[in-house]
């Protein structure tokens, strides 16, 4: 779900061009998270009866109010349990008040790292074209545990050279299968290798694959230069 990324994930024709044709069927977008998030909002902020004391009733308005915030964070895309408490950590909300307002979220059934998780891996392949080791970095730095990071990869289980070649094939033009089929020292060939391979590795592809991939494509691409 393009709205359920991070903003400033960039991404070129060429990467979208790579990817396997995007099915967003079983993925809410924003106004469907909106409305769903509208409807839960009386459970998510249903107030306790009125505090006796002026102290119970300080932090309860603090918990309305950091609720809020996590909607509206919401509202643009799903986020982990581990983002959201760290945003909550960066206002320096009081832990008391951090715990109950996560508590609320999750009572309202809001918090689910497994398709967060599912969900990004299913993004990140179809729009960026990443390999399995940057999508496990990815969800690492969002706070996601080991284990839902494993079952996401294996529930949207694609087959990795598949896409590690079809990236490749996407970024081979038509000028360089002429210099691949009819150069002499391979100097284009080397340069065109290089050029691959830095970009698998930034896309998270093992080593090992990068270059069978490469070596492959690039012998089909000089003995078919119409492609």
């Amino acid at each position: 779900m393009a709205d359920h990324l991070p903003a400033g994930s960039g991404r070129d024709d060429h990467e979208i061009a790579a990817a396997a044709p995007v099915s967003l069927a079983h993925i809410p977008t924003a106004p469907e998270i909106r409305a769903d998030l509208s409807q839960r909002t009386h459970e998510i902020l249903n107030s306790p009866p009125t505090a006796a004391d002026p102290l119970s009733a300080e932090r309860e308005k603090a918990v309305v109010h950091e609720c809020r915030y996590l909607m509206r964070l919401l509202s643009t895309r799903r986020r982990s349990a581990g983002e959201m408490r760290q945003r909550l950590e960066k206002r320096e909300v009081p832990a008391d008040v951090a715990h109950e307002t996560m508590a609320r979220i999750d009572r309202a059934g809001l918090i689910d790292d497994a398709a967060f998780a599912r969900d990004w891996v299913q993004q990140r392949r179809e729009l960026r074209a990443l390999g399995d080791e940057a999508l496990r970095r990815e969800l690492h730095k969002r706070w996601v545990a080991a284990p839902l990071i494993d079952a996401a990869l294996i529930a949207g289980e694609s087959d990795e050279e598949s896409r590690c070649r079809a990236l490749v094939r996407s970024r081979i033009g038509y000028r360089d299968r002429e210099q691949l089929s009819t150069e002499r020292d391979g100097s284009h060939r080397r340069r065109l290798s290089r050029r691959l391979d830095a970009l698998l590795t930034r896309k998270g592809y093992p080593g090992s694959l990068a270059v069978h991939v490469i070596a492959g494509e690039l012998r089909e691409a000089a003995s078919s230069p119409e492609r």
